[in-house]
């Protein structure tokens, strides 16, 4: 009975949902926020079906200008093959993930990990000044850096604005996208008891309506150094008594009967994936060494979550893909001075 009673009070959450993000869509510029009443009924909706918020994308987000749709073609993927796309797709479209056979150079990720162990980030839910990441007596889970920090890496840049990734995100979705947001952490041993503070218990991405992620692991991830898990096909159905937002145990899971497509991702550094995260995932506990790992996601639209404009200084590479693909990039106009 509780259940039908909360099914029957999302139904105007996500027809208020599908106005709201209508009008964020038709608003120029584009709004700097959404209010929190529209982002609690986006993700309340969402308990109806992972698919909802792509079907609110669909009607809602409109994107006329054809421009959107274009990617940057002078300069070649140093992280995707194309020869993998349509393989990229149809994996994500059956699995909601997909792990590329491609490994990065070892020469991009050294770079990239060596502008981790001397960058400041910021520990999770400690009250300090962002400072050097400390490898070998970390305090607390997880070390996140901050955006502008992260693109002070010409490698990192690099990667967030790949053109490639973007095309895989439009054939997915189906629709133009934007690059949303970069993440870049260090993942320890440490605080094992936050888990949920860490992400380290299975839950569903609800700061978007529809969307797609790119993960890099930058270290090698084994069963004991924190792999991606993911669980196979809840993209596209999760049982009831998984639909909730929140995190979800591993009995949960197991009591659901899905533990039989849970899949633990492990490979080597350089390794990337293509995730939908509006299926139930986490990041395994490391137990034996850290993890580092760079992520960006692209959307169809900013409708949700509050988001960044940040401010760094772009690479030649950088400003040329903004040219090429402006609509993909635009949260970094102000950065690049157009």
């Amino acid at each position: 009975m509780n259940q039908v009673i909360e099914n029957v009070l999302r139904i105007p959450r996500l027809r208020n949902t599908l106005k709201a993000a209508k009008k964020f869509d038709a608003t120029n510029p584009v709004p700097t926020s959404t209010d929190p009443q529209s982002q609690y009924d986006m993700r309340s909706s969402m308990d109806f079906h992972p698919k909802v918020g792509k079907w609110v994308s669909r009607k809602a987000i409109n994107v006329q200008d054809s421009s959107a749709w274009q990617v940057a073609s002078s300069s070649p993927s140093r992280f995707v093959d194309s020869s993998e796309i349509d393989q990229a797709v149809a994996g994500l479209k059956r699995d909601g993930f997909y792990v590329f056979s491609h490994v990065a150079d070892p020469a991009i990720v050294s770079a990239i990990r060596g502008y981790a162990e001397q960058a400041p980030c910021s520990a999770r839910g400690a009250d300090s000044a962002p400072s050097v990441y400390p490898r070998n007596l970390p305090q607390v889970g997880r070390y996140d850096f901050d955006e502008e920090i992260a693109l002070g890496s010409p490698e990192v840049q690099e990667f967030v604005t790949d053109p490639l990734m973007a095309l895989i995100s439009q054939k997915y979705l189906g629709q133009p996208v934007l690059m949303d947001e970069v993440a870049f952490w260090w993942t320890t041993t440490k605080k094992a008891e936050d888990a949920n503070l860490n992400a380290q218990l299975f839950h569903q991405d609800r700061d978007r309506l529809s969307f797609l992620k790119f993960f890099i692991y930058l270290t090698d991830v084994q069963p004991d150094t924190g792999p991606h898990v993911y669980i196979r096909g809840s993209h596209a159905d999760i049982p009831w008594s998984l639909r909730g937002d929140g995190r979800k145990s591993d009995e949960a899971v197991k009591a659901a009967g899905l533990w039989n497509e849970v899949q633990e991702i492990t490979a080597p550094a350089g390794t990337l994936m293509a995730v939908d995260t509006i299926g139930l995932h986490k990041g395994k506990t490391p137990i034996s060494a850290d993890r580092l790992a760079l992520e960006n996601e692209y959307t169809t639209s900013l409708f949700g979550v509050d988001y960044e404009i940040p401010e760094f200084i772009p690479t030649e590479l950088t400003k040329q893909r903004f040219a090429e693909m402006p609509w993909v990039l635009q949260r970094y106009h102000s950065a690049i001075g157009g």
